[in-house]
């Protein structure tokens, strides 16, 4: 069918004499639908640009004006050859013309010239322009060395008018006319054949493939089809191409969120057509029964960056890369101390980014079943130990080689004061997590960290601290750890406007902590029942690092009192 369509062809001529030889041979043309313009250079770029919108199949152009065009539009460009007959027609001419002459153009019309001229012997000089800006510094130079005839294209032959010399256009004849009709049909027919295979391919692709986005190198989305989703489910997806041409790898597993917060699986499979590598991935979400729903919390991102330039955090990293194998870990430390970055960790190290790590309240797991968990979850982070009666502790742990037994690796967190039922049973590892106190050899590179987070998410200015600053922040003791450090530099990037953090201001916001550690412990036991409650909330507050989410969980009430009680 593809080879009994008209093609629709435009020919824009770069020199008006040429229309009417255009004209002729388009009568003896069948198979185009041709449309004749005439448009030099970049007057013949804009006129293409339209074709190129209107739905033009091919374009035909000559010498430079072809070259431009094929650089701006996406549609085949064929460009109209100067022919043997036509250089031995316009070398015939000159012949007879007594002075000095030469041929100036570009490489598509000298290098055919000179092999013609060096046959017959004919004394014209040739000279070699890649550029249009070069013409007229090179004719005023041969005008000066006394040449009087120039051959050339439409620019060549204009400029010489106007500087005096006599010009003469090389111009297409129907040889060369009718072979660039032959090339468009050809090229054309190309084209349709592999549009009509590439709409099959599609046409398959919807009936046998899912949620699929198709990315080029440069990470270009290159094709994209979606049943499951509305839209794109995700803004971006990253193709780290150099890792992998540096491994063998050519799948891989990831994992993101949506624009709501749901748990996104993303496989990435790597394919190679001719010299060009694309990265197909595939979309699909990460279903589970309700009652897993409603309680477990998905993490996804990337993987967790730790500071270790201390001994306590350097020995607790150390302790966990030799136990990967344990099917279950205890994390041990006090709030704030980063035990959920910790159980990030150690999921991301175990599996190498392959499954999800899900994070749940301990008290929710008595009422979870191993078979509502979907396989995509590798990981448990059970926390909120505190949060949990005694009694049922026991039953906790008694549950969990039913989950074990799904390959799945639990990580308990408990503060150091907690004891859980079956915690020091053999195949267990404890891990102690150090607090702020324990490594303050950590604090610089925490607070670099920090300001570059604040930096690049909220757009604060502060980017740096002077060693002043610091040295208040190492000598503090940091009860809510890490959690706290990180509340405290929040509030300093936003009260600083410039670049760098005086410690004067960490001064201030240090002494207002201390006032207030204070006065909580002063008068804890002061006031109406309603103050006390209030305090006591706002003191949690803080050492949870002004989450209220992790607040109202840590105080057993939802985050709607919690914030009423605070507005009381």
């Amino acid at each position: 069918m593809w080879d009994q369509m008209r093609i629709k062809a435009l020919f824009i001529a770069p020199y008006a004499a040429m229309e009417n030889l255009i004209e002729t041979c388009r009568a003896e043309e069948k198979d185009l639908d041709l449309q004749i313009r005439v448009g030099n250079l970049q007057e013949g770029v804009a006129i293409a640009k339209q074709a190129e919108a209107e739905g033009v199949d091919v374009i035909i152009s000559r010498g430079g004006t072809a070259k431009l065009i094929g650089e701006a539009v996406d549609i085949p460009v064929v460009d109209v050859h100067v022919s043997g007959y036509d250089m031995l027609r316009v070398l015939t001419l000159a012949n007879d013309f007594p002075r000095k002459k030469a041929i100036v153009g570009f490489p598509a019309i000298t290098l055919g010239a000179k092999a013609i001229i060096d046959l017959l012997e004919i004394p014209i000089d040739i000279f070699t322009i890649h550029d249009e800006d070069e013409t007229e510094s090179l004719l005023r130079k041969l005008k000066e060395e006394g040449y009087q005839l120039i051959m050339g294209d439409v620019v060549t032959f204009e400029t010489a008018s106007r500087l005096g010399l006599v010009g003469i256009l090389i111009q297409s004849g129907r040889e060369a006319i009718f072979d660039a009709f032959q090339e468009a049909k050809t090229v054309s027919r190309w084209m349709m054949k592999n549009r009509l295979e590439i709409e099959r391919l599609k046409a398959v692709l919807q009936v046998t493939a899912g949620d699929v986005m198709v990315l080029a190198e440069n990470g270009q989305v290159v094709y994209e089809q979606w049943k499951h989703f509305d839209s794109r489910p995700v803004p971006h997806v990253g193709w780290d191409h150099h890792a992998f041409r540096e491994t063998a790898a050519v799948r891989e597993t990831s994992h993101a969120s949506d624009a709501e917060g749901r748990p996104l699986k993303i496989v990435k499979t790597r394919v190679t057509v001719e010299n060009g590598a694309y990265l197909v991935c595939e979309f699909s979400r990460v279903h589970m029964n309700s009652p897993a729903e409603a309680v477990l919390q998905v993490k996804t991102g990337t993987p967790p960056l730790i500071i270790h330039q201390s001994e306590a955090m350097d020995a607790c990293l150390s302790m966990i890369d030799r136990c990967l194998s344990a099917p279950r870990f205890v994390l041990i430390g006090p709030r704030g101390a980063g035990k959920e970055l910790i159980a990030r960790y150690i999921h991301d190290r175990k599996f190498s980014g392959e499954g999800l790590l899900a994070s749940v309240q301990a008290a929710d797991m008595l009422a979870l079943e191993p078979d509502e968990v979907d396989a995509e979850i590798k990981t448990l982070h059970i926390h909120a130990l505190d949060m949990m009666d005694s009694s049922l502790r026991a039953e906790l742990w008694r549950r969990m080689d039913a989950f074990q037994g799904k390959g799945i690796t639990l990580i308990f967190s408990m503060v150091e004061e907690q004891h859980l039922w079956g915690a020091y049973e053999d195949g267990i590892v404890r891990i102690h997590v150090p607090a702020l106190a324990e490594r303050k050899e950590d604090i610089r590179e925490l607070v670099t960290s920090f300001l570059l987070y604040f930096n690049q998410t909220q757009g604060t200015s502060a980017i740096k601290m002077t060693d002043k600053g610091l040295a208040l922040l190492m000598d503090y003791s940091w009860p809510g750890n890490v959690s706290e450090l990180r509340a405290l530099l929040q509030e300093a990037v936003l009260l600083e406007k410039g670049y760098v953090i005086e410690h004067a201001l960490i001064e201030q916001l240090l002494q207002r902590k201390g006032e207030a550690a204070g006065a909580i412990g002063g008068e804890l036991l002061n006031g109406t029942l309603e103050q006390i409650e209030k305090a006591i909330i706002e003191k949690v507050l803080e050492q949870e690092g002004f989450n209220q989410t992790k607040a109202a969980k840590r105080l057993n009430i939802n985050r709607s009192t919690l914030w009423r009680k605070l507005k009381d």
